[in-house]
């Protein structure tokens, strides 16, 4: 919600008692504007939003150059398609510091080929983020416990389309208790009680108490326990919060160091508008253009090889059959060159792996959790040739070559989005015969099929974009 309906709604009075102690100028700062922020995604990318250049501000701070920015105001960004097409994702800018953490231990820890669990991860702003972070090496395991939200995280890793992610919903413990030692580093942006969005969310003012911090508190302290073990020795959490108070910040981080046995880590070169605690890194609204945020490192105790733990040898699973010679070859044709596994679940869809993205998934499954998704689904194969997925479509990694492209205008690729058959706004015309790749301004949206002077609109009936 907007920051105008959050202020009709007073500050609770002990928190803006404790803040006006503690953090001068914060209260009153949390009744401004909220800045609009978004992180452009490097296997997509797009040199031209938005249309109008002036609508683009400054750079984020603790981001790569090039990566986010701040915008002047806050356009309608589901009418622009390549939106839709994982282009980029809107995100707050203080978020955006998991990256910059996830960086500097990478580059400390020497990691080659990272595994990486993203806790509490929907809707998907952390985990694409790291996904892009590790890269084509690394993995990234994005869990969600709420099925709902854990649908719309699989949505937007299908946008995001780098092939390196698995989305799982299960509780925190399942991680602990099945795969001990198996991550190298642990992403928790554990729920909490929303003081940082007082700004823009009246209902997190409205829900607040000094005692549900201490009920979130409890609860962070949980979920970092029932996930530890699951952090191999030497391997690194970086535990982070939307909220402001020492309770579930510094308290909990030096809680988690003493209690389950770890060192709270510290860096340098952050910027100096970010406040450093000893025990972590506060972003306070009157101080950086972001919402509140808070993030801290802690190292588990024990030796850590840089090699990082292997999952095992690549072997068969009865759950992901393997493809005959002549399927490989075509699944090859739409995905091109690299190092691929594929896998078909029972005698339907096809997937497509990195090795070590195929070895975390047979872990995943062996232990007996349930993927949402998974690399990069290729949809069916039936007399040889492909159906394709829509996730295929989305793909960075896509070969262009297999199919038709039908490069729209941002009117006709509305048009498409909406899962519509407009003639008029989107005519036969713009389609070749046959399988179309629909795109708009180089971003892959979905697939068409032109037959004669028809065709069929393949956008995903649960996805289309009804109202601009």
């Amino acid at each position: 919600m907007e920051a105008a309906e959050a202020s009709k709604i007073r500050l609770p009075a002990a928190f803006a008692a404790r803040v006006e102690a503690e953090v001068p100028g914060l209260a009153e700062a949390l009744e401004g504007t909220p800045p609009v922020s978004i992180r452009f995604n490097p296997f997509k990318r797009l040199t031209d939003f938005p249309a109008d250049p002036s609508g683009v501000g400054e750079p984020v701070a603790w981001a790569l150059p090039g990566e986010a920015c701040y915008l002047t105001d806050r356009p309608v960004f589901t009418a622009d398609p390549v939106f839709h097409g994982g282009a980029y994702y809107v995100q707050e800018a203080g978020s955006m510091f998991v990256g910059w953490l996830l960086r500097r231990i990478l580059r400390t820890t020497g990691i080659v080929t990272p595994k990486v669990l993203d806790l509490c991860a929907a809707p998907g702003g952390k985990a694409t983020h790291i996904a892009s972070v590790v890269g084509s090496e690394g993995v990234v395991v994005a869990n969600e416990t709420i099925r709902s939200r854990a649908r719309i995280l699989a949505e937007n890793v299908q946008k995001w389309g780098s092939g390196n992610v698995a989305v799982t919903s299960n509780d925190p413990a399942d991680f602990g208790a099945r795969l001990a030692g198996d991550f190298d580093v642990i992403v928790a942006d554990v729920p909490c009680s929303g003081e940082g969005m007082f700004r823009k969310d009246p209902a997190s003012r409205e829900a607040w108490s000094p005692e549900n911090v201490q009920l979130c508190a409890a609860r962070q302290r949980r979920i970092v326990s029932d996930v530890w073990a699951a952090l191999r020795p030497g391997g690194v959490l970086i535990y982070s919060t939307c909220t402001f108070n020492a309770a579930e910040n510094e308290e909990n981080v030096r809680w988690v160091a003493e209690e389950l046995g770890g060192e709270v880590l510290d860096f340098d070169g952050v910027p100096e508008e970010i406040v450093t605690t000893g025990a972590g890194w506060h972003f306070y609204p009157h101080r950086v253009r972001s919402e509140g945020f808070f993030a801290a490192v802690i190292r588990k105790t024990g030796d850590f090889d840089a090699k990082g733990r292997t999952l095992g040898k690549t072997k068969k699973n009865t759950e992901l059959a393997s493809l005959v010679k002549s399927e490989l070859s075509e699944a090859r044709r739409w995905i091109g060159d690299g190092e691929w596994l594929f896998g078909r679940v029972g005698e339907g869809t096809v997937y497509g792996f990195s090795p070590e993205m195929y070895r975390m998934v047979e872990t995943l499954r062996a232990a007996r959790f349930g993927l949402l998704y998974s690399g990069v689904e290729l949809g069916e194969l039936i007399r040889g040739s492909l159906k394709p997925a829509h996730a295929l479509a989305l793909y960075a990694g896509l070969n262009r070559q297999a199919a038709a492209v039908a490069e729209l205008d941002e009117e006709a690729a509305r048009e498409y989005l909406r899962k519509g058959t407009d003639t008029a706004a989107l005519p036969v015309e713009r389609f070749a015969e046959g399988l179309n790749l629909v795109v708009c301004r180089g971003v892959a949206l979905g697939w068409a099929k032109r037959i004669g002077r028809r065709y069929n609109n393949l956008y995903p009936a649960a996805w289309r974009v009804l109202r601009y």
